[in-house]
This record gives structure tokens, sequence and C-alpha cells, in this order.
């Protein structure tokens, strides 16, 4: 363990919490794995989500300036103190309007666990302001963001991460990188996002809530998983799916993003 680390730490009062899934990078070789397969670029603007102690900060401060969302009021004091190069927006990203900051931002982050899936779905309600994402994620979490149909990681979180994103796996990081130690494994993600989504859409919230709907159930069929959900309940479920030309008798990981896409196409109709 990198005493550094925690010292600093004890020394600005701040315990990480499991609440949050703080856990802080002690190795400089995965914060050079991350700025070799992520490439800041120079003259972009560069947003750092979460940035602790500032280990990642640092380096990406070399490229330009950085801003930084951090919602620990003591970190941001901390970054004021130690880090030049930064516009610190004490916030949380979860409800954070990069508008703000402007656009066609590259975004860095290592993200709490605890927090992941929400923090994901707002990056890609922001994908109008954000070039790119390049994330360290727990490593189950980034192969469902990258999972193809049929899996068992395929779900809500993949669907709609790739109707915005290409998703691109990275390096892996042993939980022995991070103090406190995670219990497993962290892999790096790039998120390239598009200027319109991969397949129509004409309702992104209608979209959302039928996928959500699908997979209520995700084992059984996914016509009876959509009943269950009660969510469509004033819709004829049966004849959507005749419109769409799809079988209502299939599982909901069976579907593809472009036939999720299609069937919700007919439900803003």
């Amino acid at each position: 363990m990198s005493p550094s680390v925690k010292d600093e730490l004890l020394r600005i009062g701040v315990r990480p919490s499991k609440e949050r899934g703080q856990n802080f990078l002690i190795e400089a070789g995965v914060i050079d794995s991350i700025l070799e397969f992520g490439k800041p670029e120079v003259a972009k603007h560069l947003v750092e989500i979460g940035p602790g102690l500032g280990a990642l900060t640092r380096e990406l401060a070399s490229f330009g300036r950085v801003s930084v969302i951090e919602i620990e009021e003591k970190f941001c004091d901390y970054l004021e103190a130690n880090v030049p190069n930064l516009d610190i927006y004490n916030a949380d990203v979860r409800f954070f309007d990069f508008s703000e900051i402007g656009s066609e931002l590259v975004v860095f982050g290592n993200l709490p666990y605890s927090f992941s899936t929400e923090i994901i779905f707002r990056l890609v309600d922001e994908a109008q302001n954000i070039k790119r994402a390049v994330l360290l994620l727990q490593k189950e979490f980034a192969e469902r963001l990258a999972a193809k149909p049929g899996g068992r990681d395929y779900g809500t979180l993949t669907i709609n991460a790739q109707l915005w994103a290409d998703v691109r796996l990275g390096p892996v990081v042993p939980g022995d990188c991070f103090h406190p130690p995670a219990s497993v494994h962290s892999q790096v993600v790039e998120l390239r996002f598009r200027s319109e989504p991969r397949y129509p859409i004409s309702n992104s919230f209608l979209f959302k809530r039928f996928v959500k709907a699908a997979f209520f159930r995700r084992r059984k069929k996914i016509l009876n998983s959509l009943n269950a959900s009660q969510a469509f309940a004033d819709v004829d479920l049966t004849e959507l799916f005749s419109q769409a030309q799809i079988d209502f008798n299939r599982r909901p990981e069976e579907l593809s993003i472009e036939e999720y896409a299609r069937i919700a196409s007919f439900l803003d109709l």
C-alpha cells in the first residue's frame, strides 16, 4: 500500500467510503496504462470525474486545462491547493450539466463501483456534449457495457450505452492497485460517443422505458416480462410485436439493439 495516499487521506480527514465505492489508485503504472489507452488530446477540453487526490489529474493537466467534477468538498480544497491548471466543480456528476463546461469533451474517470450505472446513464444523456469517455470500471461492469446479444451480460446497460457509443475494452487492473484494495479486478473502457444514435429512435424516454420493462423478468419470454412489469399495460403488446415483425416468444437478451429500436418506434406512433 502506498503510505502517501493513506497519509494524505488521513491528513485531510477523509476515510474511503464503502457507500460511495471509493478506491484510490496507488500504482503509477496503471495511470500510464490509462493514458496510453485513452490518449488525451492536446487542445481538447479534458474532464475528470471524481479526481480524489489527483493522481490521474496531475497527468491530464500536462495536456492542457482540466475541468474536474468532485462531490467531496475536502478533495476540491486539496486539488485547488495542490494541482494547477484546473477548473473545479464541487458537484454530483449524476446530476451535472456538462454543457457548463463545453462540448466535444474528453472525459476520464475512475468511477465508484456503487454509482457506475447512474454515471454511465448520465454520460449517455450528455452524448451531445461528450466526444469520448475513458473510464476505469469494475471488470464485470465493463463486460456488460461491451456485451453482445444472447449472453448473460447483455441487458439494459448494454443496449442504452451501445445505442449512443462504440465501446472498446482496455487493460485489466488488479484489485491490489487500489487503496483500500478492491475485492475484484477493474478494467479500462472507452466510450466513443455518436452525434446520432446507432439506430433511429423518435423518443429516447420511451425507448429506455421499454428496454427496462423488457428485462423486468429477463429469464422469461419478452412478452411475459413486459406484462409482468405493467409498464405498458395500456398497449396491445401482441400487435406491437406484429407491427415490428419480431417474435414475442424470444427472450429479452436475444433481441438486438436494432430490434429494440424498431419496436420502440411503433410505441411513439
